[in-house]
């Protein structure tokens, strides 16, 4: 069986780095590439986060940095929930990777003109490479077999009332890819927010004894109050793990097809996801939205890909 192509697109980020080591776990993918853009933490971390996990997770992929701030604006960050290094203060092990002079949406166009409709793009932080990317390289959307988004929330925000914050932190971008023909998959916090690691499964993860399950297992366990406090679970939320494990394990959840778009002008809506996923209105579709997952078989998956770092 062929192993499925990845290239990743991320703002590490603790659930970046979550994200990260299970694609560096499944023998069944390869990841031809990582770019870093602005976006949990300022780009300096980000670019340097991204390379660390690329060693740690065992892949040694490129790493190529990305946009240093969305389209337009000033970038918007979340040190409350990453800390000031984007890891929670957390530290991974010295390596010699250094970051490829390709810029980002080069490097992306490249590994889909080298493998025409194979190469699955998983955008795990704010859309600024991937919208520079498909402006200027135009036959990109339709080179790609598919992307994945982590991105929008048809209910409440989390930056927001009203707007999630990889789509928050640059709507411009998020609509721009929206607005593409390449076949796209969102993941939202209506399925995100569900799929989450109790603190016995992190217990377990941990258990497993590899530096990539602890430092998984320490990371996200790191902000089980918080989200017990914010939002009634016991466990942690795994935003960007939920669109990973999509692109890796798709039959794990439900989706369907709607239109979709993204607000830039609203006052108290901008950066919104409009979607009629759930309305009585219809449009045309123009993506996949995926709005539920099998919890235990989630988290499940998460523990047996873990271990392939034993």
């Amino acid at each position: 069986m062929d192993k499925k192509l990845l290239f990743i697109d991320c703002d590490p980020g603790i659930d970046d780095a979550a994200a990260i080591l299970l694609a560096g776990a499944d023998p069944d993918a390869e990841v031809l590439g990582i770019s870093a853009v602005a976006g949990n933490v300022p780009f300096r971390h980000t670019l340097a986060n991204a390379l660390s996990l690329s060693a740690f997770a065992g892949l040694n992929a490129p790493v190529y940095a990305g946009a240093d701030r969305p389209l337009r604006g000033e970038p918007l960050t979340a040190e409350f929930v990453h800390g000031a290094n984007g890891l929670r203060g957390h530290t991974l092990p010295e390596h010699s990777l250094t970051a490829d002079p390709t810029p980002a949406w080069d490097a992306l166009y490249a590994a889909a003109k080298a493998h025409p409709h194979k190469v699955t793009l998983v955008a795990l932080g704010p859309l600024t490479n991937v919208a520079i990317a498909f402006s200027k390289w135009r036959d990109l959307p339709t080179l790609l077999k598919k992307v994945v988004i982590m991105g929008g929330a048809t209910h409440t925000g989390n930056i927001t009332p009203a707007a999630e914050f990889n789509f928050a932190a640059d709507p411009e971008a998020a609509e721009m890819v929206l607005r593409s023909s390449a076949d796209l998959h969102i993941c939202p916090l209506d399925v995100t927010e569900r799929s989450y690691i109790s603190k016995e499964e992190l217990a377990q993860l941990d258990s497993q004894g590899s530096p990539q399950a602890r430092f998984f297992a320490a990371v996200m366990g790191d902000s089980v109050d918080h989200y017990k406090d914010d939002y009634g679970v016991e466990g942690a939320i795994l935003h960007d793990p939920s669109a990973m494990l999509y692109a890796l394990r798709p039959a794990l959840f439900t989706a369907k097809r709607c239109w979709g778009a993204v607000e830039t002008e609203g006052v108290y809506s901008r950066g919104r996801l409009v979607t009629d996923a759930f309305s009585d209105a219809s449009e045309n579709p123009t993506c996949t939205l995926v709005y539920d997952v099998d919890r235990p078989a989630f988290a499940a998956a998460i523990l047996e890909l873990m271990q392939a770092y034993q």
